[in-house]
């Protein structure tokens, strides 16, 4: 069972899609294209969605690549290794760039110091895989960003369905297939605003690698098509998991992934665990919690077909990760707490009663899934 903060476990009518082979211009494959789009543009509130072959860093460096113009102040925010990770693509990219780095986040201070600078364009990271972490003021966030005349650019990676919130007041934002959209990995999605849209198709921009060129993809986006040989199957795959959220509704799918993280928190903290974080910033996707032999216990969840990760960075020598995206739900709670409490000695046991019912997934789901 994957519990790890993506790629995740996926509904096996998406796994088999993914054996989908074809030429890569023909008429179906343009049908599962064109169907993708549409459905990405309507849960995400986009202008046009972007989809190329590769991973969730390809799709945010297309933002950083595509749409900063050089002549423009960028100001970037970390708090993570995610964040950490944006600002090293940045510089890349750009000398005229202020970033500040945070511990943890604090939404109060980060949302002060936003108001306080000057900038073209703000990058930041929503939600931080590496520490469970979430910038639960984002709305807030946007609205700083538009009253200034700037343009917020957002890595939503593991973020993206999660949430309630859309793309308004974002200018560009990237997610992946194998976080809470629960398809197989290998897809980096690129959301634009229409103003974002046009400042691409309007822009003649010559130092952009080719396959991180946006506006090269939506040339071919305009015919269905991708701009390289995508790996087709995995584009069938999304066409399928996309179907499921939206035959489960992505206000669903959204509680139940809520519900899920805050029943595990709950439970951990009732056994005196400690979570990074706080109530303020604890991430819906992912849970992060201290311990101190975590390689020891990565390896006895191992014996009981539990597959977690270490934290990243600073912490990962004293914190275990674990996922609640995607197909979380009262099962893979169940299994993951009791399985947990066993490993540490602790005598607790989670009773199915106790899961709270939003966890449940819809009938149609659960039996298109292992259950282990």
């Amino acid at each position: 069972m994957l519990l790890i903060p993506g790629p995740v476990e996926v509904p096996n009518s998406v796994l088999n899609a993914s054996i989908y082979l074809d030429n890569h211009r023909s008429g179906k494959f343009k049908e599962i294209m064109a169907e993708n789009k549409e459905m990405l543009n309507d849960i995400s509130g986009a202008y046009a969605s972007v989809m190329v072959t590769g991973s969730g860093t390809l799709a945010v460096e297309s933002m950083v690549f595509s749409l900063i113009d050089n002549n423009k102040k960028v100001l970037s925010i970390s708090f993570g290794d995610f964040g950490e990770r944006l600002i090293k693509s940045i510089k890349r990219k750009t000398e005229n760039v202020e970033f500040i780095n945070y511990e943890k986040p604090d939404p109060d201070v980060i949302l002060n110091d936003i108001k306080e600078r000057e900038f073209d364009y703000l990058f930041l990271v929503h939600n931080e895989t590496s520490n469970g972490t979430v910038l639960c003021n984002i709305k807030e966030i946007s609205q700083i960003v538009k009253y200034k005349g700037a343009k917020l650019l957002v890595d939503d990676v593991s973020g993206f369905a999660g949430y309630n919130f859309t793309m308004d007041g974002i200018y560009a934002m990237a997610t992946g297939s194998q976080k809470n959209l629960a398809s197989v990995p290998g897809i980096a999605i690129i959301f634009l605003s229409k103003d974002a849209y046009n400042y691409l198709m309007e822009t003649e921009i010559n130092d952009v690698p080719f396959y991180l060129d946006l506006k090269t993809s939506l040339k071919f986006l305009d015919k269905n098509e991708t701009a390289y040989t995508p790996a087709t199957g995995i584009f069938n795959s999304l066409n399928v998991a996309l179907k499921i959220l939206k035959r489960e509704g992505m206000e669903n799918r959204i509680n139940r992934i809520q519900k899920s993280a805050d029943f595990i928190r709950k439970k951990l903290i009732e056994n005196n665990v400690d979570i990074f974080g706080d109530a303020k910033t604890y991430s819906d996707t992912v849970v992060c919690f201290y311990n101190e032999d975590n390689s020891s216990l990565i390896n006895k969840l191992v014996q009981e077909n539990i597959i977690v990760s270490k934290g990243m960075g600073k912490i990962s020598g004293n914190t275990i990760r674990i996922g609640t995206m995607g197909i979380i739900n009262k099962t893979y709670i169940q299994k993951f707490l009791n399985s947990y409490f066993k490993a540490t000695g602790n005598k607790t046991i989670i009773d199915e009663n106790e899961i709270p019912k939003d966890t449940e997934l819809p009938d149609f789901i659960r039996n298109d899934i292992n259950l282990w």
